[in-house]
């Protein structure tokens, strides 16, 4: 009998633990599940826009280091990614033909400035001598009115004593001699006043003969030298277009900057007008450019939200990414792709070099969602494909 109550006790023992292993094996699925559900509904997931193409750039506008002239090269300086200043000489062109005729204008100038110095002081000793004739003809003129005003005025007194005389002799006072003597003292004096008159018109005559004769020569010599001053200016004008073309055989940088995709020529080659040989970027804040398929950003990129960049070249495992916050989005698709404009963060991945020119991809953040939304939206879009249309 105890025998056989060990032996049932034994079976309800099994059937007890086979019950409970039951119970587990059921319980670990429906946890299972409960687990999947929880994380499908309460876990969160982040969402990314993935640029086809990104790149650092300058937010100032690059400057392209161009030859202006065709010519033989005879010197060049274009250290790759060297620091320029602007105006510093980057690429000398032969420019022998142009500096000679540039001093050979620069000699006719100095001719021509040469030769109007010596008109203009000899117009102007000539002025000078013109105001001299009019003072000293105004005293000549001055002294000989003077004189005939004395002369008037003795043959005034001796055509006074010649009527006293005529009465004196009528009355029988004086003789006949006296009285012819009055006579010829008269008309000596009346001759003397003529003579003066004649003095005094051959005086004035001149004076203005002299006057108008300076005046003309003054005259042409002014038209000389405006002839002069006008050929020195034509003179001028071409020493600075020569100047000009002079400058534009040595190439110096447009601004001060890094010099990139230096292209430059060997000395004694020839280069022609437009020949970009580098470009100089200014160092200035540096910007982050993406560009998207529009799907992935219209309605769902806007400004404030973070994104990274991975760029080429250095892998992000090692040195991590860029950081850094969406700032404009293009409202205009251009050539399939819609531009994204990001700031780089201040403290953003040091090790990565922040230069222009730099390339990767950008992703975007642009929400998080339960892995349950993220599950019914992607069945949505297969249904949305599998519908007939």
């Amino acid at each position: 009998m105890p025998s056989e109550f060990r032996q049932t006790s034994s079976v309800l023992r099994t059937d007890r633990d086979r019950s409970r292993r039951s119970l587990v094996l059921l319980a670990l699925p429906g946890g299972l599940l409960l687990l999947v559900g929880l994380w499908m509904s309460l876990a969160r997931v982040p969402l990314y826009a993935v640029s086809e193409s990104a790149r650092l750039q300058a937010r100032d506008e690059v400057h392209p280091v161009d030859t202006l002239v065709s010519g033989r090269v005879g010197a060049v300086n274009l250290p790759v990614g060297g620091h320029v200043r602007k105006g510093d000489i980057l690429i000398t062109l032969d420019a022998t033909d142009v500096g000679l005729r540039l001093d050979e204008a620069r000699a006719a100038e100095r001719g021509l400035t040469a030769q109007i110095g010596a008109l203009e002081a000899e117009l102007a000793a000539r002025e000078e001598a013109l105001a001299t004739t009019g003072v000293l003809g105004r005293a000549s003129l001055s002294e000989a009115r003077a004189a005939r005003s004395e002369t008037e005025a003795e043959a005034g007194f001796a055509s006074r004593e010649q009527e006293r005389t005529d009465r004196l002799l009528q009355a029988g006072v004086v003789a006949e001699a006296e009285a012819a003597r009055a006579n010829a003292t008269t008309a000596q004096a009346k001759a003397q006043v003529r003579t003066r008159d004649q003095r005094l018109t051959v005086l004035d005559t001149q004076t203005r003969r002299d006057i108008v004769d300076r005046r003309a020569q003054n005259e042409s010599l002014q038209r000389s030298l405006a002839g002069l001053v006008a050929e020195r200016d034509r003179a001028r004008i071409q020493v600075k277009r020569l100047e000009v073309e002079h400058a534009r055989h040595t190439v110096r940088a447009p601004i001060d900057g890094l010099l990139g995709q230096v292209r430059a020529p060997q000395v004694g080659s020839v280069v022609v007008v437009g020949q970009t040989a580098a470009v100089v970027t200014p160092e200035t804040a540096l910007e982050l450019v993406a560009d998207f398929a529009p799907a992935n950003v219209v309605g769902r990129v806007r400004p404030g939200q973070r994104a990274r960049m991975r760029v080429t070249g250095f892998p992000w495992t090692r040195y991590g990414m860029l950081t850094a916050t969406v700032t404009a989005v293009s409202s205009e698709v251009l050539e399939g792709r819609i531009r994204v404009q990001l700031a780089l963060d201040e403290h953003t991945a040091a090790v990565i070099p922040h230069r222009h020119g730099l390339v990767g991809d950008v992703e975007i953040e642009l929400e998080e969602v339960s892995p349950a939304i993220l599950l019914a939206r992607a069945a949505g879009q297969l249904f949305e494909r599998g519908e007939p249309r």
